[in-house]
């Protein structure tokens, strides 16, 4: 009886080190820059300055993710389209978040909490010249933005990008819904300070 609850225990501490390792190993592999496409929209301070609360309009639009490995995480997203009617007049949302990740030790589901009041949003609407980009920076009102997300484990893999050889992120809503695939296109990751920006450092509310 004592011998097959000692095997049991050990049984147990055997698949939860697995599973750490395992983690542990995913996490090594987030590590750095990813982007979209070109990999023109990045995250880090060529993105959004928390001190003039201003972004920096990439040439393309896109999605970036960061990732540390000491649990660290940071978004940079600018989505746009055009007006049928008159072409020249785009809609554009701009938005970045920073925060906490952590991995569900039962399922693998990866969440990303943001530092609450960090993060922001700005759009323009066609030809609207109050909240229009000028000088490739956007003059739009700044709102709030603080979005928790929740995916599927991630998978990292190496895959033909342009060509070349490159590591890939696919990462999935709970829904089954996959995002664009990101390529790493920096390690060390290009990222703000990790703490809580508005607050500690640059003392806005």
């Amino acid at each position: 009886m004592l011998y097959t609850i000692a095997l049991f225990v050990a049984l147990v501490a055997l698949a939860a080190a697995q599973s750490s390792s395992q983690f542990a190993d995913l996490i090594n592999d987030l590590q750095g820059t990813w982007s979209t496409g070109s990999g023109a929209v990045r995250t880090g301070p060529g993105f959004w300055n928390p001190r003039t609360q201003q972004f920096t309009v990439p040439p393309t639009a896109g999605r970036s993710f960061s990732f540390t490995k000491d649990g660290f995480w940071e978004e940079a997203m600018f989505q746009w389209s055009n007006d049928p009617t008159f072409p020249e007049c785009v809609s554009a949302t701009l938005l970045w978040q920073h925060g906490n990740y952590s991995f569900n030790p039962t399922n693998g589901t990866l969440r990303m909490d943001p530092f609450w009041g960090d993060g922001f949003q700005t759009q323009w609407i066609g030809c609207d010249a109050t909240s229009s980009a000028t000088s490739n920076n956007t003059a739009a009102p700044v709102a709030s933005y603080n979005q928790v997300y929740l995916y599927d484990p991630p998978a990292v893999s190496i895959d033909s990008h342009y060509g070349v050889s490159s590591y890939k992120l696919e990462m999935a809503q709970l829904s089954g819904e996959f995002l664009n695939p990101m390529w790493k296109v920096l390690n060390p990751p290009s990222m703000l300070p990790t703490d809580v920006l508005h607050i500690k450092r640059y003392g806005l509310e």
